[in-house]
């Protein structure tokens, strides 16, 4: 098989899977308008309560429960960052958040979901004494985000 047509069927499974998303996000939009109207308190982002009486929902962020934070250089110019955290809700949205208020010269980044946890890896453009200054930039970023009274709002 050529590079053309590998591309083209490449294309065509891409066009495919836009097309089930389309369809799939449609019919949870059926099924949102189908359900009963409800008040869900969540407590801590994971367990939820119901009442009847109101049609109110309280949703309380759940914060980053930082599992594993390792910060490593990598030859001269290249500092790798390694976090695990518990999976909650929105764990993976506030990760980015964290990495994005700290304008990091990021080289690549990859997020792993594991059956309780979520592991993020950056690989940073950042000298090897800035380690520790980094660990706590991350550190700091974590704990504002946690903090709904902090400077990065959700």
């Amino acid at each position: 098989m050529d590079k053309a047509s590998l591309v083209k069927l490449v294309i065509e499974y891409v066009k495919l899977l836009q097309d089930e998303e389309k369809h799939m996000q449609a019919e949870i939009t059926e099924l949102e308008l189908r359900m009963p109207t409800r008040t869900s308190v969540v407590l801590d982002g994971d367990s939820a309560l119901s009442n009847d009486n109101n049609n109110d929902v309280v949703i309380m962020p759940s914060p980053i429960e930082v599992l594993e934070l390792r910060v490593s250089s990598m030859g001269e110019k290249t500092v790798v960052v390694s976090i695990t955290c518990s999976k909650r809700r929105d764990t993976m949205g506030k990760l980015c958040k964290v990495f994005e208020s700290l304008n990091l010269q990021i080289v690549t980044a990859n997020m792993t979901a594991f059956s309780g946890t979520i592991s993020k890896t950056v690989f940073l453009e950042a000298c090897e004494e800035e380690e520790e200054v980094l660990r706590s930039k991350i550190e700091a970023a974590i704990a504002a985000l946690n903090n709904p009274d902090g400077p990065i709002s959700i």
